[in-house]
C-alpha cells in the first residue's frame, strides 16, 4: 500500500505538470487563431438626403468603427463624426465585375481593389471594427454592393437605411401600390431602354403589365424611357420626377404625363439625384 501511494503521487504530479506545459504551448496558437474572429465588417447605410435621415442603429455602428472606408463626398459630409478614426477614401463600384467603369481603366481598378482588400482583411484579422459607409440602400443599386460578395466570407453585416426610393415615395405622398391597371411596382436601373441591351428585361417586356415603374436613372436618358414606355402605356399615363429626394431644402417633384414630360423638361438639366416614376397610381 505504501509503495502504491509513493508511486501514485509522483505520477499524478507529473500528469498535472505535463497538462500545464501543453496548455502553455497551445495557448498562444489558440489566441492567434481566435483573433481574426473578433474583428467585424459592416456595410452601413447613412440614409438618403439630409444627415438626420440616418438611423440610430447606423449612427451607433459608425461611432464604434475604428476603420472607415467611404467615398470622398461622404468623408466630407461626415467629417466631424469620423475624427480620430482611420479613414480611407474609396472609389465607386469597386468589386462589381459588370461595372462599365472598369473598362475605362481596368489596371487602376484592380490596383485600388487590391489595396482595399488588404486594408479590410488585415483590419478584421487584427480584431478591428471596419465600416464601409454607403448611402441609401446598399442593396439597391448601391455603389458599394461589390463588397457584399467580395467579403462574404467575413460574415459581414449590413445596417439598413433610408433609400432614395423610400424618400421619393414620401415626397410623392401617394401609395405606390395603389395602381389601377396593376398593383405591382418594378424597380429598374433603366438599362432595358439602352441600345444593345441583350437581357430579357427590356423596357417593352417590363411594360406589358403596365405596372408602376421606378427608374434609378444612372445611365439612361429620359427620351429613351418615354419612347420605350409608349409601346405599352397610354400617353396620358402620369409621370413624376423626384429630384434630391430626402433633402428638405431642395427636394422637388415634377409632374406630367408620357405625352407631356419631355416638353415639360425641355432643356432643363436634371440633377444626378433623381428618380422617374411612371404609373396610374399618380392619378
Amino acid at each position: 500500500m505504501k509503495l502504491e501511494v509513493a508511486v501514485g503521487k509522483p505520477c499524478r504530479l507529473a500528469a498535472v505538470v505535463l497538462f500545464i506545459l501543453i496548455a502553455c504551448i497551445a495557448a498562444p496558437a489558440a489566441a492567434q487563431n481566435a483573433a481574426p474572429g473578433k474583428g467585424r465588417l459592416y456595410i452601413i447605410s447613412l440614409g438618403s438626403g439630409d444627415r438626420d435621415n440616418i438611423t440610430l442603429r447606423a449612427q451607433k455602428t459608425m461611432a464604434s468603427a475604428e476603420v472607415v472606408l467611404a467615398m470622398k463626398h461622404t468623408c466630407q459630409q461626415w467629417a466631424d463624426a469620423l475624427k480620430g478614426k482611420e479613414v480611407h477614401q474609396i472609389g465607386h463600384a469597386l468589386f462589381k465585375k459588370n461595372c462599365p467603369h472598369r473598362q475605362e481603366n481596368p489596371a487602376a481598378f484592380a490596383a485600388q481593389e487590391e489595396k482595399i482588400r488588404r486594408i479590410v482583411r488585415d483590419a478584421v484579422a487584427a480584431g478591428k471594427t471596419v465600416a464601409v459607409l454607403d448611402g441609401g440602400d446598399p442593396t439597391i443599386y448601391g455603389p458599394h454592393a461589390g463588397f457584399l460578395t467580395e467579403f462574404a466570407d467575413l460574415d459581414l453585416k449590413v445596417i439598413p437605411g433610408l433609400s432614395c426610393f423610400n424618400a421619393a415615395n414620401a415626397a410623392l405622398k401617394r401609395g405606390i401600390t395603389g395602381g389601377i391597371a396593376s398593383r405591382s411596382v418594378i424597380l429598374t436601373g433603366g438599362l432595358g431602354a439602352t441600345k444593345g441591351y441583350d437581357c430579357k428585361d427590356t423596357l417593352a417586356k417590363l411594360g406589358e403589365t403596365q405596372s408602376t415603374m421606378v427608374f434609378f436613372t444612372m445611365r439612361v436618358k429620359l427620351t429613351r424611357i418615354v419612347e420605350g414606355l409608349k409601346q405599352n402605356y397610354p400617353g396620358d399615363t402620369p409621370v413624376a420626377i423626384v429630384c434630391h429626394a430626402g433633402y428638405e431644402d431642395k427636394e422637388k417633384v415634377i409632374l406630367a404625363t408620357l405625352d407631356t414630360i419631355l416638353d415639360r423638361i425641355k432643356d432643363q438639366k436634371l440633377p444626378f439625384e433623381h428618380l422617374v416614376y411612371v404609373g396610374d397610381f399618380l392619378k
